[in-house]
């Protein structure tokens, strides 16, 4: 089994980076069992917390509501004119329903004039939930079954409502609990897990891809592919240098010692996990799918 996971500047109409996401889905699919973990569209989770500060300027929140609107819709369009067959009213219906739900969750917070964490979280990860469910609906137009696990109902961790650590022997027995069929594709929403009383709760900013290794774990997935919109992992930044190298194969402690702060390769913990486990991660371009990125490998089992 391979899983699948797909940053936010994967998931954006521009280049039709929506398109080869469902492409790949697809394709992969055709092959052998496959996972799927999304990220909220690039922007999204940012104007999501923007809406939070600024909750009371309702000019504010208005202008953050029609950017997520804009987007969303872009992607939609996307999707409608390609030949998968669905139409752009099915997929608008859908992000009407949740923006309208997003309005309301908005509205709680600012009757309520009591910010709680539990109730700010839910809006902050209303992007991956509803990306979720659009992909859920392409993808079963494209004649595939689908089975959506619920993180914060099987994902369980530990921590404050902003950023909490999974416990994975506790996860790996709620998902190993879920009905799903061999030919179903497995969709996640990443960045979200649920605390032993349930409730929604996050796992860090950029951390889907800490999301598909615990899925991975969770499903005794050989393999997973993290794709973003760079060739590979690097030893600089590309975008400030052309002197920046990419690494084919990577072990996990020599990235490790490459975070540095303010530097996000990938989530640490997602990192420390695939390494504990032995999970084979590649990091892959979304534009470039023909290159093979860069392995992540673990020391202590291969050899370069």
């Amino acid at each position: 089994m391979k899983i699948l996971k797909f940053g936010g500047s994967s998931i954006i109409h521009t280049n039709n980076n929506i398109l080869h996401v469902i492409d790949i889905i697809t394709k992969n699919a055709k092959i052998e069992r496959i996972g799927v973990v999304l990220s909220a569209p690039y922007k999204i989770t940012n104007y999501l917390v923007s809406i939070i500060n600024s909750v009371n300027n309702q000019a504010v929140v208005s202008y953050y509501l029609l950017l997520i609107q804009l987007i969303f819709t872009k992607i939609i369009k996307v999707i409608s004119s390609s030949d998968i067959g669905i139409s752009f009213n099915a997929l608008y219906s859908l992000l009407v329903n949740e923006l309208n739900e997003l309005n309301n969750m908005i509205v709680g917070l600012i009757n309520h004039n009591l910010y709680k964490e539990c109730d700010i979280v839910k809006i902050i990860a209303w992007g991956e939930k509803l990306t979720v469910l659009i992909i859920s609906k392409v993808i079963r137009i494209c004649g595939f079954q689908v089975t959506v696990i619920d993180p914060t109902k099987k994902i369980i961790a530990n921590g404050s409502y902003l950023e909490s650590t999974v416990d994975i022997n506790v996860s790996i027995k709620n998902v190993n609990n879920v009905i799903m069929p061999n030919t179903n594709i497995v969709l996640m929403p990443g960045f979200i897990a649920g605390n032993k009383n349930y409730e929604l709760v996050l796992l860090g900013r950029n951390s889907s891809d800490y999301s598909a290794v615990i899925l991975a774990v969770c499903l005794k997935a050989e393999k997973c592919e993290i794709w973003k919109d760079v060739d590979g992992i690097y030893d600089q930044d590309p975008k400030f240098t052309s002197r920046a190298k990419l690494f084919k194969y990577i072990y996990y402690n020599e990235l490790l010692n490459l975070i540095k702060p303010g530097v996000r390769i990938l989530h640490p913990n997602s990192i420390l996990l695939a390494k504990k486990f032995n999970i084979s991660c590649i990091v892959r371009n979304i534009n470039n799918p023909g290159l093979s990125g860069t392995i992540l490998l673990n020391n202590s089992y291969y050899k370069r």
